[in-house]
């Protein structure tokens, strides 16, 4: 009775190692890809970008009511493009992530728009 219970486990083992790797591995694991990352790529597909919105490069055009702005990963910058409703946490040097592709002209268009939250919530005294 003990031989089938190891010869089992031995069998079931390198399953679930795999199964777990594959896991860990897979793009749906990752939230969000860098600033970097997306530079890198040439596919105009949707994706997911976090990075730091570049201090200074924030326009608001009311005409068209669209915001224009530059997102820093470590060593790139995309120019992003949305138009909708901002975030009140909104500010230079803020994380955000967006959702969106790459235009023809190689900005990027945001559909949505979220920020990462920069407090510490602590408890009052």
């Amino acid at each position: 009775m003990n031989t089938k219970i190891i010869i089992g486990a031995l069998v079931l083992l390198p399953v679930l190692a795999h199964l777990e790797y594959a896991a860990a591995n897979s793009p749906a694991a990752d939230y969000y890809i860098t600033v970097d990352q997306y530079a890198a790529r040439s596919a105009n597909t949707a994706v997911r970008v976090g990075g730091q919105i570049e201090p200074g490069t924030i326009r608001w055009d009311n005409a068209t009511r669209t915001m224009h702005f530059q997102l820093a990963g470590d060593s790139a910058k995309v120019d992003v493009v949305y138009r909708g409703a901002v975030p009140d946490s909104f500010r230079d040097g803020f994380t955000a992530i967006l959702e969106g592709a790459r235009a023809a002209d190689g900005s990027f268009i945001a559909n949505t728009l979220m920020i990462k939250c920069p407090h510490q919530y602590l408890p009052s005294a």
